[in-house]
C-alpha cells in the first residue's frame, strides 16, 4: 500500500504532521508519499512557491525514511492530480495506491482535471476536518473506495499565515525559523 497524501503545506504544520504520523501507524504504508501542489496550482490564494514549501517539509521529515516528498507537480507540463498518481502508480506497480484529501475537498472535486477517471482508479482517505460538513455523493456516483479517517485540530495554516508570531506554536520549530529566516508570509503579522 502506498499513501499519498496532496495539499499546499503553505505552511505545513503540526496538524498535517500528525495526520501523516497518524495515518503511517494506522495503516501501515510501504510508502508514504507527500504531494504539494506546484505553482500551477491556481485555487489557493497567497500560495508562497514550491520551492519554499517543499524545503519546509523536508525539514520536517527529511528524517523518515519511510516518506518521499514528491515534486511531481512542480514541473511545467502539469496535468492535475489524476497524472500525478499515475506517475506514482509508474513507480509502484503492485501497490495499491490510496490518495488522502480533507474534507474540504469533496465540494469541489468535480472542478479537477481527468476526475472522473480519478474517482474511477483510485482509492481514497478522506480526513475529517472540523467545520467541513461530510458528503460523499461524488464517490458513490463513481463507486469509489473510501475510508474517513477522523482527525479533530483547530491548527489552520491559513490562520498561521494571518500571524505568524501569534500561532507559532502550530509549526516544527524548523518550519518557523525556516519562515522568519527567508522573510515568509511578510504580507502578514510577524
Amino acid at each position: 500500500m502506498v499513501l499519498v497524501y496532496g495539499g499546499s503545506f503553505n505552511p505545513p504544520t503540526k496538524a498535517h504532521q500528525l495526520i501523516i504520523e497518524s495515518l503511517i501507524q494506522k495503516y501501515k504504508p510501504n510508502r508514504f508519499i507527500i504531494l504539494p501542489v506546484g505553482h500551477k496550482y491556481t485555487w489557493k490564494d497567497n500560495l508562497i512557491s514550491f520551492e519554499y514549501r517543499y524545503e519546509m517539509l523536508q525539514l520536517i521529515f527529511k528524517h523518515n525514511d519511510l516518506i518521499d516528498i514528491s515534486d511531481i507537480e512542480n514541473k511545467d507540463d502539469f496535468k492535475g492530480t489524476y497524472h500525478s498518481l499515475k506517475q506514482v502508480q509508474k513507480t509502484h506497480p503492485k501497490e495499491k495506491i490510496f490518495f488522502i484529501i480533507g474534507t474540504d475537498h469533496l465540494k469541489t472535486m468535480h472542478l479537477w482535471k481527468n476526475y472522473e477517471a480519478l474517482l474511477n482508479e483510485f482509492s481514497f482517505i478522506i480526513v475529517k476536518r472540523p467545520k467541513y460538513e461530510l458528503s460523499f455523493e461524488i464517490f458513490k456516483r463513481f463507486n469509489t473506495y473510501y475510508e474517513v479517517f477522523e482527525f479533530e485540530s483547530d491548527i489552520s495554516s491559513s490562520r498561521i499565515r494571518d500571524n505568524i508570531e501569534k500561532y507559532k506554536n502550530d509549526l516544527d520549530d524548523k518550519v518557523y525559523q525556516y519562515i522568519i529566516q527567508h522573510k515568509l508570509y511578510q504580507g502578514e503579522k510577524l
